[in-house]
């Protein structure tokens, strides 16, 4: 059997929608399903806390807020990879250890 791909995320929606992606199987699965939603809800800042939400709706919050995360990473200033350089600023003062 042949994989199918989604032209288009539209697509790829209307299949969840139409109930063709898998279900769990049984009730153990449904359960940590909903565990791992309800989890995702509280970690997702822009998720509302107020009310159930939507699992479609859950889904793009994370990925908008994975988005969002990657964006910040992509824009932070690269650390320093040596350390010595503030050592020696923060020390600059103080004499050092083997002066009499």
């Amino acid at each position: 059997m042949k994989a199918q791909r989604c032209s288009s995320p539209l697509q790829a929606v209307v299949g969840v929608l139409e109930g063709k992606a898998g279900k769990p199987s049984t009730r153990a699965e449904a359960t940590q399903v909903l565990m791992y939603l309800d989890r995702l809800q509280q970690l997702v800042p822009q998720c509302p806390k107020d009310r159930p939400v939507p699992r479609l709706e859950l889904i793009q919050a994370v990925i908008d807020y994975i988005c969002d995360l990657q964006d910040q990473l992509a824009e932070a200033p690269t650390l320093l990879p040596e350390t010595d350089t503030l050592q020696d600023s923060v020390f600059e003062d103080e004499p050092p250890e083997n002066s009499p």
